[in-house]
């Protein structure tokens, strides 16, 4: 298994990192894991093909996170995608089905004037997962994968990868919770987010709507202090930090995480390939 980055910003605009997803790939087979605005392009610029991507997991659906799903929902499935199978929070399907009623005369045109078939936009497997979490099954993956609650202002899933001794980790957005590590535990890559560093807050340039609502973000997201804490916690090998914030400073997140985690520490990139390296 390996994990590429596509994007790894946050709700702010970022020029620099588009909004959050990323691709779990398992034998060959990739799994989205959210879908932030210009997923598609990210795809693209990865020289993965849209409709190579039939299974899908949303962590949560904050705007962020699922911006991009109505560009990747019709542009894979014009470009050929004949099926597709979505997972994530209750609401899912009601969101998906929302995406399909405002480009109702779009999609009625491409089907009955230019003869594209219907399959793999309007019968779409919705997978709504229980909000205790457990185990997801995913159509053809070959990977056992498991999803528990975390802490953040709406329902929010992160997701464990395990295939044999192999195993990524993505935490969603989150405070530091017990779930997250205990999900993370001995993984050989955790993607954490660690949105809130110490670095945005002390920027002059930094939005000043962010700094009046600092203190609300401290209970639904992750300091790099303590992504490296979680990850010790957890004996995992190698951290990735994501959801990073417009004018985080990536050596002094990396210095932070670093002072609290014994492996690896690694600041998200967009376009990022992560391996896992098995000899330590």
């Amino acid at each position: 298994m390996y994990v590429k980055l596509l994007g790894t910003g946050s709700p702010k605009p970022n020029k620099d990192r588009s909004g959050p997803a990323q691709v779990v790939t398992v034998d060959e087979t990739p799994v989205l894991v959210d879908c932030g605005e210009g997923t598609t392009r990210q795809l693209l610029e990865s020289n993965i093909n849209p409709v190579d991507i039939k299974h899908i997991l949303f962590t949560h659906l904050h705007s962020d996170h699922v911006f991009g799903y109505g560009h990747f929902l019709l542009g894979g499935w014009s470009l050929g995608r004949k099926e597709l199978t979505i997972a994530g929070p209750a609401g899912l399907k009601a969101f998906h089905e929302k995406i399909l009623d405002m480009f109702k005369e779009d999609i009625d045109y491409r089907v009955s004037t230019l003869g594209i078939s219907e399959k793999g936009l309007l019968d779409v497997n919705i997978i709504e997962l229980p909000d205790s979490g457990g185990e997801v099954t995913l159509p053809d993956v070959n990977v056992d994968i498991t999803s528990a609650p975390v802490v953040h202002n709406v329902k929010t899933f992160g997701f464990r990868f395990q295939k044999g001794e192999e195993s990524i980790v993505i935490s969603g957005d989150t405070a530091p919770v017990d779930s997250i590590v205990q999900l993370a535990k001995d993984a050989d890559i955790l993607i954490q987010d660690a949105a809130i560093a110490s670095s945005v807050a002390n920027n002059k340039n930094s939005d000043p709507n962010i700094l009046k609502i600092w203190d609300i973000l401290k209970k639904e997201h992750c300091t790099p202090q303590q992504a490296g804490e979680i990850a010790q916690e957890a004996g995992v090998k190698r951290l990735v930090l994501t959801h990073l914030l417009p004018n985080t400073d990536e050596e002094e997140a990396y210095q932070e995480a670093s002072k609290h985690f014994d492996g690896e520490v690694i600041v998200g990139e967009d376009l990022k390939t992560i391996a896992i390296e098995r000899v330590r």
